[in-house]
């Protein structure tokens, strides 16, 4: 009997390996013990040192760059102009606003002019000027938005969030918490005897690709991603094992595998796997006392800084697809917002106001999100103008 069993177990094993090697090929949240190190493509890291790299900020949009997002294989086309913010239609409209955070405030995968931004402007005598950059967490938009210089029209200053940023103010290598961004060293606020202080970005610009392994095993110490998350989803031997500790999701992801590898949606199917996972953990963060503490802290360093620069501060809420529909969890965030950062500054949560509506034609992919739609950005700029209305 107990023979039986053994040989069993190792039947299982053995297809077990085989399984995760083959779904990895295409899967790369699928983890194995080499990647911790991951290997430096010489030309790119060259390019995104080049192109996208900042000390201060992690990593930044070049001025006067025409570059283009992609969606449903079509080009998307966007420019950043001289000053260093997104290409206003008419920018002889005073500058009165500008908005910083991650990609819901850029506006992936919408034109210049359909930015919720520009849709305000478009109805309004002022511009808000577009300083977003894909994939920022509060702390590196705070941080930009300190050391960026404004015009004397400049009166107002928005801050837009997405929920799992109290995941992103905490990671320093982005791999850690988002596995495949291997160039995504950032700088990271911390708390320290209830002092905000900042750790600078651990990548230098003239840092060489052999020097980068000894980052990441500095990283390894400070960032609390790879002890709570990158370590505890690594396959080895045993792979039961890894398999058993993530049983729910790692079956999913070998049944999607299975049954739909040779499907043209295989990749947008993994991708709602992953954002259901990474939203439910974002989540949960909001009962986590240090997380909850250092992002306060973050909104208060923020408010401190627009007075000094003599600026009213607003925020706002910007959720994704699955932070809607996860309705059971994102109170988490909506009352964290609402009972503590309200009290700080003005604070507009649209994530009610997306349940009123059907919401997967404001976004762009019906599977996982994605990014709002030129519709949805039309959708949130009428509540967002409303807003500022009436706060003013």
């Amino acid at each position: 009997m107990i023979t039986k069993f053994i040989i069993l177990v190792v039947a299982i094993e053995i297809s077990l390996q085989i399984l995760v090697q083959k779904t990895k090929k295409i899967f790369q949240w699928f983890l194995m013990p080499e990647d911790i190190f991951p290997e430096f493509n010489k030309n790119k890291y060259n390019n995104y040192i080049r192109n996208s790299f900042s000390k201060k900020f992690g990593w930044v949009r070049k001025s006067k760059l025409i570059g283009f997002d992609r969606l449903n294989n079509k080009k998307i086309k966007f420019s950043i102009n001289k000053d260093g913010y997104r290409k206003n239609i008419n920018s002889k409209k005073k500058k009165l606003y500008a908005s910083f955070g991650g990609s819901y405030v850029f506006g992936r995968q919408v034109k210049d002019f359909q930015t919720w931004q520009e849709q305000i402007s478009k109805k309004s005598n002022f511009n808000i000027l577009n300083y977003g950059i894909g994939n920022y967490g509060t702390d590196q938009a705070i941080l930009r938005y300190k050391y960026t210089k404004f015009s004397k029209d400049t009166r107002y200053v928005i801050l837009g969030i997405v929920p799992e940023h109290i995941c992103r103010i905490q990671s320093e290598w982005k791999h850690f918490f988002e596995f495949g961004n291997i160039h995504g060293f950032k700088p990271k606020f911390y708390l320290k005897d209830n002092k905000l202080l900042l750790k600078k970005n651990p990548l230098d610009k003239n840092t060489k690709i052999k020097n980068i392994y000894k980052i990441i095993q500095r990283c390894k110490k400070t960032d609390r991603f790879y002890e709570e998350k990158f370590k505890k989803n690594i396959f080895k031997f045993p792979y039961l094992l890894t398999f058993v500790r993530n049983f729910k999701f790692n079956l999913k992801i070998i049944f999607l595998y299975l049954f739909y590898k040779n499907n043209k949606n295989i990749n947008d199917f993994f991708l709602k796997e992953i954002m259901k996972r990474n939203i439910k953990e974002a989540h949960n963060y909001y009962n986590d006392y240090y997380s909850i503490k250092l992002f306060k802290s973050l909104i208060k360093y923020y408010v401190n800084i627009a007075k000094k620069k003599n600026h009213i501060p607003y925020l706002i809420i910007l959720p994704q697809l699955m932070d809607i529909k996860f309705q059971k969890t994102n109170r988490y965030y909506v009352n964290f917002f609402k009972n503590e950062i309200s009290k700080e500054l003005k604070v507009l949560d649209l994530t009610k106001f997306f349940e009123r509506k059907k919401i997967d034609k404001l976004f762009t992919n019906r599977h996982y999100g994605g990014h709002l739609t030129p519709s949805g950005n039309n959708y949130v700029a009428n509540i967002i103008n409303r807003f500022l209305k009436e706060n003013v």
